[in-house]
């Protein structure tokens, strides 16, 4: 009778060990919460985009792309989750993972996207759609080009949380795509 208690604790164990570590993808929303304080930049869903794209645009408005390459923030902090400054932490609160922060944060300073400005907003209860009009460079680009995406958001107690990201040149999103590379399933 004991040595079958051991051997369904021993699979327990096991099975537990490859799900738990995937739990945090099935249910992202695990990471934010009713118990957070509402936020002033997080209350509606145009705050979170307009503050994620000035966190972003970190070269104002100039024309010289050469103004808007050096970046504040370390994609390499948001992607850990760990060592962040205060304004790594700022930025990665807008989202729903940190994952989703470095992701999104890397797409978008690896096109010197600037000048974003929402041109429209569709919240349905806890979900919303904001589309952006957006300036970038593209990387074999010799000018600035006009651009557009839209942010998918989800609502989490008081606050509104970034998503997903989609593009003409990603329509499924930035968030799946970068999940598809780093081989996770779900």
């Amino acid at each position: 009778m004991r040595l079958s208690w051991i051997i369904v604790a021993v699979a327990l164990v096991s099975i537990g060990s490859i799900i738990v570590p995937r739990l945090k993808y099935w249910f992202p929303s695990s990471e934010t919460g009713a118990s957070e304080p509402a936020r002033a930049e997080q209350a509606t869903p145009e705050a979170v985009v307009t503050s994620m794209f000035q966190m972003t645009d970190q070269g104002g408005e100039s024309d010289n792309p050469h103004d808007v390459i050096t970046d504040r923030l370390n994609d390499a902090h948001l992607v850990t989750g760990k060592d962040m400054t205060p304004e790594e932490q700022k930025f990665a609160d807008l989202f729903l993972n940190h994952e989703r922060s470095a992701a999104i944060y890397n797409y978008l300073r690896g096109e010197l996207t600037k000048s974003a400005s929402v041109t429209a907003a569709n919240a349905t209860g806890d979900s919303a759609v904001v589309s952006v009009a957006a300036k970038v460079f593209l990387e074999n680009g010799s000018d600035w080009v006009d651009s557009t995406c839209t942010v998918d958001l989800k609502k989490r107690g008081p606050n509104w949380y970034v998503d997903e990201l989609k593009s003409p040149r990603m329509p499924g999103g930035l968030y799946q795509r970068y999940k598809q590379r780093m081989g996770y399933t779900n």
